[in-house]
């Protein structure tokens, strides 16, 4: 759903929520202490998603926009403002500002990203926002600049930090998000288990001979799958693949596979950072996603969810001609010369190297 339409429906709800408030105008700068009170009340919403302060809608809920209100703050404005407070531990809500349209009005909207480090809370005052009061949004309330949220709620952010309140299933996506928290020697040990929860672990069979097209993208084609088993105590809670390339000098996930419909069917390899795949890919490269050996690489494309998959396969079927004119690189060529080395005729190397090259100049726009 597109950010537009996610605002609109807000606004006809004609009431604030636990993760959306309504300012009739940007913030002035004799109120910055405001703001950082009211990011803070947000991020620390136990809502799951993002936290909207939407600017340029009344308190009777009509749409006046911001375009003439003069001094509004950039983007940049706002990061400067937080990175410039003491916040415990230095993490910082994150955020974003956008600017949408609604009945011809300039929405502003001050994204608060859902992020696991709650509680967010200063340790130097700044201005009238006390240090070491945890404030939140609960409902449709903040909690007065006087107060601090109640034992109750604090213990929940807590637990959603440390991914307490999660299920197996979701807990183990959660501890694949810190490699370094794990014992895991791979190629080596045929298992892996978390240090501090031991009865989540990972166990890996003995990886065969598997040559995939991306195989040959590597100084050395050989390539080993293997599976990987997710564990809680003895219960299976999902399976996946990890495959070894250029002749075991480097391991990361089995990518998923989409395709694009131009002339005919084309299909190419890619990783949504919010899944499994994903999950599992930074968990085995320890956070860096590396799928290079000796500077050489797979034409791997990595999104950051779902629908970043769905903008990006829009924006390559609306520029099939730009798609033409990319030039492919020479290790594509040269698989494609010698064809007959593999059996996956679904997939073309020229088009994943083009496919991968669009990805690299959409994503810098």
């Amino acid at each position: 759903m597109s950010l537009e339409k996610i605002i609109s429906d807000l606004i006809k709800t004609k009431k604030e929520g636990e993760f959306w408030d309504f300012k009739q105008e940007p913030y002035p700068n004799d109120k910055n202490q405001d703001l950082i009170k009211d990011i803070i009340c947000m991020a620390n919403s136990l809502y799951i998603g993002e936290k909207y302060i939407i600017l340029g809608v009344t308190d009777d809920y009509e749409v006046i926009g911001v375009e003439n209100v003069t001094n509004r703050k950039t983007q940049a404005d706002y990061i400067s403002l937080i990175r410039d407070c003491d916040f415990a531990g230095g993490f910082r809500p994150e955020i974003s500002l956008e600017n949408i349209t609604i009945n011809t009005h300039t929405i502003e909207i001050v994204i608060i990203k859902d992020r696991p480090l709650k509680p967010y809370y200063l340790t130097r005052r700044y201005k009238t926002v006390k240090a070491y009061h945890i404030y939140m949004r609960n409902g449709d309330t903040n909690t007065p600049i006087d107060n601090s949220a109640d034992l109750y709620h604090l213990e929940k952010m807590w637990k959603q930090r440390f991914g307490l309140d999660l299920n197996p299933v979701e807990r183990m996506k959660y501890l694949l998000t810190k490699p370094n928290d794990w014992f895991k020697d791979i190629g080596n040990v045929d298992h892996a288990y978390n240090k501090d929860f031991p009865q989540f672990k990972i166990e890996f069979s003995e990886p065969k001979l598997h040559k995939e097209v991306f195989s040959y993208f590597y100084p050395n084609d050989d390539s080993f799958i293997g599976d990987a088993s997710f564990m809680y105590h003895t219960t299976i809670l999902f399976k996946s693949h990890y495959i070894y390339c250029d002749e075991m000098r480097l391991v990361f996930s089995y990518p998923k596979i989409s395709a694009i419909k131009l002339k005919k069917m084309n299909w190419f390899f890619y990783y949504n950072k919010s899944e499994l795949d994903g999950l599992f890919l930074y968990f085995l490269t320890d956070g860096s996603y590396n799928t290079e050996s000796c500077g050489q690489g797979a034409p791997f494309i990595f999104v950051q969810n779902k629908k970043e998959l769905n903008d990006f396969i829009e924006f390559a079927i609306c520029n099939e001609d730009r798609i033409d004119e990319i030039k492919p690189s020479y290790f594509a060529k040269q698989i494609l010369k010698n064809g007959s080395k593999y059996r996956h005729s679904s997939f073309d190397p020229v088009f994943l190297s083009k496919i991968k090259k669009l990805f690299i100049e959409w994503k810098s726009t």
